[in-house]
């Protein structure tokens, strides 16, 4: 079922057109995401919820919850964090689900995706990538809307105009 444009909406992103582009990543290059798009459901809650996002690798699909004050950089960090858990699944690793492959695999996807050039931080706690998406959002927009694919009008470059 597709859904009408408005529903992929967060913070002034299309999530859905922005899923998109993230899958052609070169770190996820082999994998189940280059090769089809998950199912993306956008959750609205009334408050900031504990649980930002979630994905479910076994049935290949992903979840991102919109709150009352969710930044560009909240809602794109927790895609891509998301969109890494279906890429990596349950690592044979201690941590399994956010150990040391998941955070290197998540490092080299925000480099790729926003140009962040850090170390993994030592946790998968929300907000390290948020806050440095957000720092660097007005070079990230120009950069994005740079991009042949993308139109400063109708999708994810859509929150420079609302800012």
């Amino acid at each position: 079922m597709r859904r009408p444009p408005a529903y992929y909406l967060v913070a002034g992103i299309a999530l859905d057109r922005e899923m998109e582009r993230l899958r052609a990543l070169p770190v996820f290059a082999g994998g189940a995401l280059a090769a089809r798009a998950p199912e993306l459901k956008v959750r609205r809650a009334r408050r900031r919820p504990n649980r930002l996002g979630f994905a479910v690798p076994t049935q290949f699909r992903l979840s991102v919850t919109a709150y009352p004050g969710i930044r560009p950089g909240d809602a794109l960090e927790t895609l891509l964090h998301e969109l890494t858990h279906l890429h990596v699944g349950r690592a044979a690793e201690a941590h399994a689900w956010h150990g040391r492959t998941f955070r290197t695999t998540l490092a080299r996807a925000m480099g790729e995706a926003y140009g962040i050039d850090r170390r993994p931080p030592g946790h998968a706690l929300h907000g390290v990538y948020a806050e440095a998406i957000e720092g660097g959002l007005s070079d990230l927009l120009d950069k994005l809307a740079a991009n042949r694919s993308w139109n400063r009008g109708d999708d994810i470059v859509q929150m420079a105009v609302e800012r």
